[in-house]
């Protein structure tokens, strides 16, 4: 969907406040700020609100943001309805602006702080929503303590990502509140609403190209079965890549295959696998492009005839590769981990490879908040294990199915037009602002929560002036 919707001006004003470092690297390779940045230009295109408010961390990301969508804010009708704020002046936005409501980027960072200043300044009563991307480090976990304290209110809610997001944060945020509740704290828990929103992708921007000219950009060859493993290319926060090598060459007893590796490289990690597929005689069947630009990336979806996700990390949370994957037609073989399981139907639009992970980590929960956090995150992951039996058998069965991969691949697309696309996870995310607001009128008789986070600057320096 490339046009506008055309019912601008309804439904009142947006906030949306966030770290907008994704605006720094444009080439966008990590999942978090392609997010970030695809849900802001998804509204300046799709919403229906009277008026977004954007606040900015400080003056200097003005231009970078003006730059990044300027294209969206030039467009007739955007200049009185787009409007930048410093966030330094979000206390007297809320003083004087009837707000819908306000999202936060992030939760770690905003949800918590965004509530207080709600609970401080508004004179009437909306919610305050946020999205989480990566859950599992320990910072993240130890600031939730803040979202069972009081501040978030009824209406106020989390847009988990997907089923395991949610199941996630509220065994968390339980366990978090029973435990403030031994001590004493009868009032702990979280007040607020848990919410699965997806992420979304642009359809439109998958599927144009056809697998010659693709495999021609590239600068391969047609002729093999090809997979595609597109993402980080680490194994400390995406997924170890070396035992589905293994599995390549066991495929090629089978078929003329090949396996691509692409994405943002850390650590040398996309060298090493250069070194392991020559040792394992795959140097012409493994094709590695590393920080590739984004121009790339619809060459890269359509030179495959499927997608792979082996993923066993506990950072992934959604899998915004996957849906680029169905968008772009192709089925996806993926581990049945996290988020994944929400995206991928099994034996419709792909498979999901059987995961084995322990129930309990032992020595490692104990070291978790002491370790670097990309240890900690690879100590983690290599406790995660795949079924890579059954992942042969179901790549040999899709190399030798071609009807079956166009089947899948439809269905796929379909899936992403009908409940992923931009168009329909902003209509989500603005009739659950309504909703909550709505609620939020009902409760306006509400005591206002105490504000937990803190003395102020004025209590906490004033020693240090003369």
């Amino acid at each position: 969907m490339d046009a506008l919707r055309q019912d601008k001006g309804t439904g009142g004003i947006l906030g949306v406040v966030g770290g907008f470092d994704e605006l720094a690297d444009l080439e966008l390779r990590l999942g978090r700020k392609v997010a970030n940045f695809s849900l802001v230009t998804a509204l300046l295109k799709y919403s229906t609100l009277s008026e977004l408010h954007f606040f900015l961390p400080f003056f200097g990301a003005l231009r970078p943001f003006e730059k990044a969508y300027g294209h969206l804010l030039n467009r007739p009708g955007q200049e009185n309805r787009v409007k930048l704020l410093p966030a330094a002046g979000l206390p007297a936005a809320l003083e004087r602006t009837p707000y819908l409501a306000l999202h936060a980027t992030e939760h770690h960072r905003f949800f918590t702080e965004l509530c207080h200043l709600r609970n401080q300044w508004s004179a009437k009563p909306f919610p305050v929503t946020c999205t989480p991307h990566s859950l599992n480090p320990w910072e993240g976990h130890l600031r939730n303590i803040y979202k069972v304290l009081p501040g978030p209110q009824p209406f106020d809610a989390i847009f988990c990502t997907s089923t395991a997001a949610k199941e996630h944060l509220k065994k968390g945020l339980d366990a978090l509140a029973a435990g403030l509740r031994g001590m004493g704290l009868s009032q702990a828990g979280y007040a607020g609403r848990l919410e699965v929103v997806p992420l979304g992708v642009e359809a439109d921007q998958f599927g144009k190209m056809d697998q010659e000219s693709a495999l021609a950009r590239l600068g391969l060859p047609s002729g093999p079965f090809t997979l595609l493993c597109l993402g980080r290319l680490t194994p400390t926060d995406k997924f170890d890549l070396m035992p589905l090598l293994g599995v390549l060459k066991l495929l090629r007893e089978e078929c003329e295959a090949r396996l691509i590796l692409a994405g943002a490289a850390h650590e040398g990690y996309a060298l090493e696998l250069k070194h392991a597929a020559y040792a394992m005689g795959l140097a012409q069947a493994v094709h590695v492009f590393p920080d590739f630009t984004g121009e790339m990336k619809p060459a890269l979806y359509a030179a495959a005839d499927i997608f792979i996700s082996p993923a066993d990390n506990l950072q992934e949370t959604f899998g915004l590769s996957i849906l680029e994957a169905m968008a772009a037609g192709l089925p996806v073989v993926a581990s049945d981990f996290s988020g994944y399981r929400d995206l991928v139907e099994e034996g419709k639009t792909g498979f999901l490879i059987p995961t084995l992970g322990p129930a309990d980590f032992g020595e490692l929960d104990a070291a978790w908040p002491v370790l670097a956090e990309h240890i900690a995150a690879l100590q983690a992951a290599q406790r995660t294990a795949l079924d890579f039996d059954l992942l042969l058998e179901r790549l040999t069965r899709l190399a030798a199915a071609r009807e079956l991969r166009e089947e899948m691949g439809r269905r796929g697309r379909q899936r992403v037009l009908s409940h992923f696309d931009w168009p329909v996870v902003v209509g989500r995310m603005e009739g659950l602002w309504q909703e909550l607001s709505a609620q939020a009128r009902l409760a306006k008789g509400q005591a206002p929560a105490p504000n937990v986070l803190g003395a102020g600057l004025g209590t906490l320096f004033n020693n240090f002036f003369s």
